[in-house]
């Protein structure tokens, strides 16, 4: 299914290009970005519980065919010029949707394809493709528009959700690990799993540090297509040229993490997530202040280097402290705040440069990011 990832992500892309493109505002780039996530801010979780009691290969298979269905609507109305802020919007909003309950149903999925002593290596693995997909593939959606143009990388990207179609309507899953519970309530189910997971002091941790690098690190990337085209006037070529950058950054980290011998910790979040954390953050404040092309790239390729690795090894020990009985909810919760402070993230931060500029609201999201890491860190310390 790493095409379909893919597909999501380049959807995404082209829809941020597009918007780019008709309005030149950092804000409508957010607030295309926000329409893209904020179904997840409320969706997911429920999915998360909807998950937790039916079977989730049909979940998936409809939320891709929507998706594939959706990137064919997006070329018909960009070619017969009907497309305006509005229908991008609306548009943004049902793939959000869609694509919060394939991530709901995949986090699902994934851990039942496997034996159960692969368990591990299977989720960390999984958590890897996604975080690679999440920036490779608006690399390639980048080149693309700049190499084809943008209709035939729309046409191109509904493609992608096929072999996922295929795959899922063959696919067998093994009996869950533990027997059927008694059903509670839908909402009562919902909170259990919220309670579970701000009680459980790893994923708690987990989710606060995943949260601040997507609303800061994750945000900030969302207006690339600003700084490429805005402030360095490179157009599609350099979109897909510092896209490609970051997407480099996290193939290289992502083969780092899988060369790891233990793949995966289920002890608590890593050392080298936490640091990476940091230089992700100043990453972004050095990217502020640069004013050169060459050195943007390179600065961009950094982050994205180290905010893969932030989210691989977040999202795989949230993974590990579940079992079957919660894992849709508490992992539908952790998409929650992975996506959704990238929603939040990307519309505040597109907000801010309109009113002020790129460059000083990138370089101040840094460094509040270090600060706020860095307390949080020493009052967790200090509750232990």
């Amino acid at each position: 299914m790493s095409l379909s990832l893919q597909g999501v992500w380049v959807t995404r892309l082209v829809l941020g290009w597009i918007t780019w493109e008709a309005t030149s505002s950092a804000a409508y780039v957010g607030l295309l970005s926000f329409c893209l996530y904020a179904p997840s801010l409320i969706a997911t979780p429920l999915f998360g519980v909807l998950l937790d009691r039916i079977e989730p290969i049909k979940t998936a298979f409809i939320s891709q065919l929507t998706q594939s269905l959706m990137a064919i609507i997006i070329f018909i109305m960009y070619i017969s010029d009907y497309l305006s802020i509005l229908t991008l919007c609306l548009i943004a909003f049902i793939i959000g949707t869609a694509n919060s309950a394939y991530g709901s149903s995949r986090q699902t999925i994934v851990p039942r394809i496997v034996e159960k002593q692969a368990i591990s290596n299977a989720v960390a693995f999984n958590a890897m493709n996604f975080q690679v997909a999440r920036l490779i593939g608006p690399a390639v959606g980048g080149i693309m528009i700049a190499v084809y143009g943008t209709p035939t990388t729309i046409l191109i990207n509904s493609l992608l959700f096929i072999p996922a179609l295929i795959t899922l309507s063959v696919l067998k899953l093994r009996p869950k690990e533990s027997k059927k519970p008694e059903r509670k309530p839908f909402l009562k189910e919902l909170l259990d799993g919220a309670k579970f997971a701000m009680k459980h002091p790893i994923i708690r941790e987990s989710m606060i540090m995943t949260f601040i690098s997507s609303l800061i690190i994750r945000g900030s990337l969302e207006l690339l297509p600003v700084l490429a085209d805005g402030v360095f006037q490179r157009g599609a070529q350099g979109l897909g040229q510092i896209l490609a950058a970051a997407g480099g950054g996290a193939l290289i980290s992502s083969f780092l993490v899988a060369s790891r011998k233990n793949v995966i910790t289920a002890d608590g979040i890593t050392s080298i997530s936490t640091l990476s954390l940091l230089c992700g953050l100043a990453g972004i404040s050095i990217l502020g202040i640069v004013d050169n092309w060459f050195m943007a790239i390179i600065t961009v390729s950094i982050i994205g280097f180290f905010v893969t690795i932030v989210a691989i090894d977040n999202q795989s020990t949230v993974q590990m402290q579940l079992t079957d009985a919660y894992r849709g909810r508490v992992g539908s919760l952790w998409l929650v705040v992975a996506i959704g402070g990238s929603a939040i993230g990307s519309i505040f931060l597109g907000l801010v440069s309109d009113i002020f500029d790129i460059s000083d609201t990138l370089f101040f999201a840094g460094i509040i990011g270090i600060l706020a890491v860095s307390s949080i860190k020493l009052v967790l310390k200090f509750l232990r």
